[in-house]
């Protein structure tokens, strides 16, 4: 086990590709698999020029059914069906999710063999559930449709295993040790011996919250708090704040305004408008960084590796 925690940007535009930045997708690659956010058009080709093995994906969030986050779906679930997929693949999201793929099925008549699962929220406060190593909180943000925000908390790490302790303690090297560092009390000699008198503090896990395509809300403030990271809809510039208001989006200086009220510890803007050429977006990023200095722009195929407290 590596402790490998890695996010790659696939895709950071919004709504209409550009040669610069594609529809919005992006991984979170842990120890073990790769979980996809998302999966606009052209998520598919942005894999495999990423050098990511699309079997190791072994979960789909989609934050909504707008076309720009659903629309690389079906191309991807048929193209892993005709690569003789075996590993289980699950797709989450809103109510309709299910739908929308079983009527592209229908009428294109391709067929699934590997095991391929939906798990579809509802509104009302949904409860926390399993992604991998990832306890997951899902909360409705506000936009046009049923649209959600995702939270990732990581499990913390057991402290360091202290040799001097358990030599102190007589216990030898092998299975007892290993039951101490998964937090199992032993018993040596007659005497029990709890994990935390040979282990230090647990390190604290990691938390990466994935919010797009939403005004500024109370919602986005509560999943993001105290997050390592936070990835948040940063579809406009200051300048075009009625328009974000209008279209159910968020400025960067919006995003960086909720990063400094939810005190995480990095931004990274997300859905960027085609409207924005590059000087636009340094200047979004330099109006953010007002607020909020630890804030970042990250472009396509961008990769971030995210680090426990005490690797830093």
């Amino acid at each position: 086990m590596t402790d490998e925690l890695k996010i790659q940007f696939l895709g950071t535009g919004a709504a209409v590709p550009s040669m610069r930045r594609g529809l919005p997708s992006l991984t979170i690659k842990h120890d073990g698999g790769i979980i996809l956010c998302d999966i606009g058009e052209g998520t598919q080709m942005n894999i495999l020029r990423a050098g990511i093995s699309p079997s190791k994906i072994h979960t789909i969030f989609i934050s909504h059914l707008h076309g720009d986050h659903i629309f690389g779906l079906p191309g991807f679930l048929t193209s892993q069906q005709m690569m003789d997929r075996m590993n289980p693949l699950t797709v989450i999201g809103p109510a309709g999710i299910r739908q929308f793929y079983e009527s592209i099925r229908e009428i294109s008549g391709f067929d699934i063999q590997y095991p391929l699962y939906f798990k579809e929220l509802t509104e009302n406060a949904p409860e926390p559930f399993q992604a991998g190593p990832f306890q997951v909180t899902a909360k409705i943000l506000e936009h046009r449709t049923a649209c959600y925000g995702y939270r990732f908390s990581e499990a913390e790490k057991p402290g360091k295993f202290d040799v001097q302790k358990a030599e102190q303690f007589g216990i030898p090297p092998g299975p007892l040790r290993s039951d101490l560092q998964q937090g199992k009390i032993i018993n040596i000699r007659g005497k029990n011996i709890n994990p935390g008198e040979v282990l230090g503090p647990p390190y604290p896990g990691r938390t990466i919250v994935f919010c797009t395509d939403t005004r500024p809300c109370e919602n986005t403030v509560k999943l993001a708090k105290n997050a390592s990271l936070l990835i948040h809809d940063s579809t406009f510039s200051k300048k075009l704040t009625e328009r974000a208001q209008k279209t159910f989006h968020s400025t960067s200086v919006q995003a960086a305004e909720i990063a400094v009220q939810a005190g995480v510890e990095k931004l990274f803007l997300w859905h960027l408008s085609i409207r924005h050429d590059e000087n636009d977006e340094q200047e979004m990023l330099k109006e953010a960084r007002e607020i909020f200095p630890q804030t970042y722009l990250p472009c396509d195929f961008e990769t971030l590796e995210l680090k426990r407290p005490e690797q830093t």
